[in-house]
């Protein structure tokens, strides 16, 4: 058990994906991950828009969950902020740090909400909320399953950067 452990820690993670997945379920994983990355990417684009679009909504948002009160300034880098990691998350740059910053973005976002959460049929009914649930468990995966996400601009460079050093050598 113990040589089984060892050896799958030397691998690459090329070799590994090949060694656990057969190419038809490490495609099915690329081609998931990846309509994963986007939708995730676009749901934090339509809300970085909405600062730009809405600034009012976004401070009452702030003001009513955060207990934060924020104004215009503040609301447009939030916003320019918001959408750089939207186009890194969507085109799969600096995943560790981009899928991590969006989970915790969307984890302090649903904590905040615990209220409606535990109650979103009370008095102010609101069971939108709830939606927040299944996008963080989305970041979570996302997170936890970068690595294999290989259709990725990161990817995409570390592939480049593979085939470079592999070359051999011109004599001058």
């Amino acid at each position: 058990m113990w040589v089984v452990y060892h050896e799958v820690l030397q691998m690459s993670s090329q070799n590994f994906n090949r060694a656990i997945f057969p190419a038809r379920f490490s495609n099915r994983l690329h081609s998931g991950l990846f309509i994963l990355r986007i939708a995730l990417g676009l749901f934090l684009l339509l809300w970085a828009i909405e600062k730009f679009v809405a600034p009012a909504t976004t401070a009452a948002i702030w003001e009513s969950f955060y207990k934060i009160p924020i104004g215009g300034a503040v609301i447009t880098l939030l916003a320019i902020l918001q959408t750089i990691l939207a186009i890194a998350l969507l085109i799969g740059f600096w995943r560790p740090v981009s899928c991590g910053i969006a989970l915790g973005i969307n984890a302090v976002t649903v904590i905040s909400t615990w209220q409606q959460l535990i109650n979103p049929w009370g008095a102010e009914v609101n069971h939108l909320f709830l939606a927040g649930i299944p996008v963080l468990a989305g970041f979570i995966a996302l997170y936890l399953l970068h690595p294999w996400d290989e259709w990725s601009v990161d990817s995409w460079i570390a592939k480049r950067r593979m085939s470079r050093t592999q070359q051999p050598q011109q004599p001058q």
